[in-house]
C-alpha cells in the first residue's frame, strides 16, 4: 500500500509555502508543463518568480493579505507533492477586484485524489476574504482534467485573456465570480 492509499488524512496537509519549498515547487511546475508539452516562453515555467515563490507570496506581519500560496505536504515522506495560490491579476487595479489563480500543479501520484479541489476551495475562500470579487486563470486544453475541475468549481470559459500574466502561450482563459 502506498502512502496516498493509506487513508490517513493527517499524512498529507495543506500548509503555507516555506522558503525550503522554493526549489521543489519550481521543479514541479517545470516538470508538469513539460509533461503536457507546454515548454518555452509564454508558460509559467519561464516566470522569474519561480526562483523564490515564498518571497512573492509572503505577506509581512501587519500587512493586509492579498496573496497566498500553499503546498500539499507529505509529512511522512517530508516532501511537497503539489501547490497553488492566488494574487492580484497583473495590470489590473485594486478596485477591479480580480485575482489570478496561480501555479496550481500536482505530482502525478497526487492527481485524482481530491486535493486539487481542496486547494482550489482554499484559494477561493481566502481570495474572497482578501476582498477579491473575481478569480481568473489561464491554462491549456491538454490539461483537460484541470479544466474539468475548474468548470466543476464554477469557472467559465472566456473568449480572450485578462490582465497581463505573461503567459501568452496559454490558450484557455477562465473566470468565476467570488
Amino acid at each position: 500500500m502506498t502512502l496516498l492509499q493509506s487513508n490517513q488524512p493527517e499524512v498529507l496537509v495543506i500548509r503555507p509555502i516555506e522558503p525550503r519549498d522554493n526549489a521543489v515547487v519550481k521543479s514541479l511546475v517545470v516538470a508538469t508543463l513539460e509533461e503536457f508539452g507546454c515548454v518555452g516562453p509564454g508558460f509559467a515555467s519561464s516566470d522569474p518568480e519561480l526562483e523564490d515563490l515564498y518571497s512573492v507570496y509572503h505577506v509581512p506581519e501587519g500587512e493586509t493579505p492579498d496573496r497566498a500560496y500553499w503546498v500539499i505536504y507529505d509529512r511522512v515522506g517530508d516532501r511537497v507533492l503539489g501547490g497553488g495560490g492566488f494574487s492580484r491579476l497583473k495590470c489590473t487595479t485594486v478596485d477591479e477586484g480580480i485575482c489570478e489563480l496561480q501555479k496550481v500543479y500536482f505530482s502525478p501520484e497526487l492527481r485524482g485524489k481530491g486535493f486539487g479541489g481542496k486547494l482550489l476551495l482554499r484559494c477561493i475562500e481566502e481570495a474572497k476574504q482578501a476582498g477579491y470579487r473575481e478569480m481568473y486563470l489561464e491554462t491549456m486544453p491538454q490539461m483537460a482534467s484541470a479544466v474539468g475541475m475548474y468548470e466543476k468549481f464554477g469557472f467559465r470559459m472566456l473568449p480572450t485573456y485578462k490582465g497581463d500574466t505573461g503567459h501568452r502561450s496559454c490558450t484557455v482563459f477562465m473566470s468565476r465570480l467570488l
